[in-house]
């Protein structure tokens, strides 16, 4: 699909640009001129009146210096340890046990998802989280971070309840608020989240869901996940979260990839959930493609398999969505993320280390598995065959590589 790169680019990029105008939407201003949560701002940005700098001949890209920082700290790892830093491992949200987090220590995991719903305190979720960070640390190498992650949409969904969080509503009453308002909110929930030592948020929601389907759309639409029910206004809502998110250290997530807004059923509790509309010309796209060009949040694809895309595979196993579509005709180059892999009744007909060996063959990066010890097994299989297959050793080194890139440009 590569070369439909450019073509596929500038016709989702004119069909957003478009639906903007209409809406009186835009997305928010001064996004590309700030810095990454952590990062300072670049020195030699030219003020008004000033000369244009003579750039260095020898001055390193800064991409390329996290890549190649990034390759030198993957090399001093094994292959067990580079298999276990991809996966992202389910606790509950009320604390992990001494047991689990010991298992999780032993297999070389250093990424939490903080699972379920919590009552706790913002005091208590920062003890519990400070935990994870410190019996975690050992696992990853040059004092690189922890990830600890959550869902903190709004509305239903909302891990973390308790005092001391913010009580937001549905992502389509938020994306009913003037852009001012929203990134004051989001604001508010990104620094919440980070004094606990949360740097992971399993949001937002870029999916479009059409408003004669509605409340039909069992994933997204029956909870009011989407921020609206046209991609123009879904994405200039998403943008704003991502860059409120990112300004409070967080990391934003978009989801669910190639577009979730237009199934029946929900692949967390039914199988065989298909879509037969999203394809490569669909709208459904217009604000990943956007969240592409902000280069802030990492992707996360969802389990739905998508006929027009991909007839044989769902979309977590397909090479055609993953890497096809998202790393080549968007040209995504971080971090993919899986939707749960081991408790989504979608993928169950897959063996549970099958489900993250077939991720990473597709192009994925980091699969979650809300399961602590199904996260374990993933982590297992992934090493053991990667010992024995030349080709997957190579593409859980590329995905371990990606991570520690991330986890460096974090710690800048």
């Amino acid at each position: 699909m590569s070369n439909m790169n450019t073509a596929l680019r500038r016709t989702l990029g004119l069909g957003l640009l478009g639906t903007l105008l209409l809406s009186g939407c835009t997305a928010p201003t001064g996004t590309a001129d700030r810095p990454e949560p952590g990062k300072s701002s670049n020195p030699n940005t030219q003020t008004p009146g000033s000369a244009a700098p003579t750039p260095s001949p020898t001055a390193a890209d800064p991409q390329e210096e996290l890549r190649e920082k990034a390759e030198a700290l993957a090399d001093e790892m094994s292959l067990a340890e580079q298999a276990g830093s991809l996966v992202m491992a389910g606790v509950s949200a009320d604390g992990a046990s001494a047991a689990q987090i010991q298992a999780l220590k032993q297999q070389g995991i250093s990424n939490v998802f903080l699972r379920g719903r919590s009552q706790l305190s913002h005091a208590q979720i920062s003890s519990h989280v400070a935990e994870l960070h410190d019996s975690l640390a050992a696992n990853v190498p040059a004092d690189l971070p922890v990830w600890v992650a959550t869902d903190q949409e709004g509305g239903f969904v909302r891990v973390l309840q308790g005092q001391g969080f913010s009580e937001l509503p549905t992502a389509l009453e938020q994306g009913a608020w003037d852009a001012k308002r929203l990134g004051a909110e989001i604001s508010e929930l990104g620094g919440e989240l980070a004094d606990a030592g949360i740097n992971v948020n399993l949001a937002p929601v870029a999916d479009v869901v059409p408003a004669s389907l509605g409340t039909g759309n069992a994933p997204i639409g029956k909870f009011g996940r989407q921020y609206a029910n046209n991609a123009g206004d879904a994405a200039a809502a998403m943008l704003i979260v991502n860059e409120e998110l990112a300004e409070a250290g967080v990391q934003p997530v978009v989801k669910h990839f190639p577009g979730l807004g237009r199934v029946s059923l929900n692949t967390d509790t039914h199988a065989q959930v298909t879509d037969a509309k999203v394809g490569d010309d669909s709208t459904d796209l217009e604000p990943f493609a956007a969240a592409v060009d902000q280069d802030l949040a990492w992707v996360m694809i969802s389990n739905a398999r998508y006929t027009r895309l991909d007839k044989a595979n769902d979309a977590p196993f397909s090479k055609k969505i993953v890497t096809g579509l998202l790393r080549e005709d968007l040209g995504y180059e971080r971090l993919i993320i899986s939707d749960d892999l081991c408790d989504a009744k979608q993928v169950s007909a897959v063996p549970v280390g099958q489900r993250a060996v077939k991720f990473v063959r597709a192009g994925g990066t980091m699969p979650l598995c809300v399961n602590e010890s199904k996260a374990l097994t993933m982590a297992e299989t992934l090493a053991t065959q990667s010992g024995e297959d030349e080709e997957l050793a190579g593409q859980v080194r590329e995905a371990a590589i990606l991570i520690l890139a991330e986890k460096l440009r974090l710690q800048r």
